[in-house]
């Protein structure tokens, strides 16, 4: 007769052998199901960023970002409401928002400042605040009224370049741009990434920069 603990202890061994086998098994589908949508957002990254931008962290954050950035420039906005007409405190205030990424709030300020006394800086910044807030030709046009106060600004003609191939594919306009910027500015911090894109776009009409923002 069998004995009853060694037919016990035979079902466990056997129970546990397929236990693992039925793990190994799961373990290699959810290998495969993981990797696959992986490689799906490497195909279409706007399509996983656009859907980042939305998530309900995403969203804590700006609302964060809001939030200090209304403690940061409360101060200011006080000496505004003595003084409504300053260029500089309004500047000021709009690159408080800027620097917080809060884009169409510096705008506003930046416009305000520029519309009381136009400065070429002062563009440059109301440009970079319509970029990043998704507007390149409201951008761009800033960016040309610094270049009418300011003819050889240099920020405003890297800006136009970058701009006008990466978003544009404008490969004319931009090395119209980066021309200019290295003929008036020999002497440019950037020279070596302005003469790189040059190059580029020289070669390459249809290859957009993936340079930094």
């Amino acid at each position: 007769m069998e004995d009853p603990e060694l037919k016990a202890k035979s079902w466990s061994s056997a129970q546990f052998y397929g236990f693992a086998a039925v793990c190994l098994l799961a373990g290699i589908a959810i290998g495969y199901w993981a990797r696959t949508p992986f490689q799906a957002s490497a195909v279409k990254p706007q399509a996983a960023k656009l859907a980042a931008a939305h998530s309900p962290d995403a969203n804590i954050r700006i609302d964060q970002m809001k939030q200090e950035a209304d403690i940061q420039a409360e101060p200011l906005l006080a000496r505004l409401r003595q003084s409504p007409d300053d260029p500089l405190l309004l500047a000021e205030i709009g690159k408080i928002y800027y620097q917080m990424r809060q884009y169409p709030e510096a705008a506003k300020y930046y416009e305000a400042s520029v519309r009381f006394k136009p400065d070429a800086v002062v563009f440059v910044k109301l440009g970079g605040a319509y970029h990043f807030g998704g507007d390149d030709d409201r951008a761009i046009g800033a960016w040309n009224h610094a270049l009418r106060l300011d003819p050889n600004n240099p920020d405003a003609l890297f800006n136009i370049g970058f701009v006008q191939w990466r978003e544009r594919g404008n490969r004319k306009e931009a090395i119209a741009a980066w021309q200019k910027l290295l003929q008036t500015n020999p002497n440019h911090p950037k020279r070596a990434q302005v003469e790189e894109m040059l190059s580029q776009a020289k070669q390459h009409s249809d290859i957009p920069i993936a340079g930094n923002e």
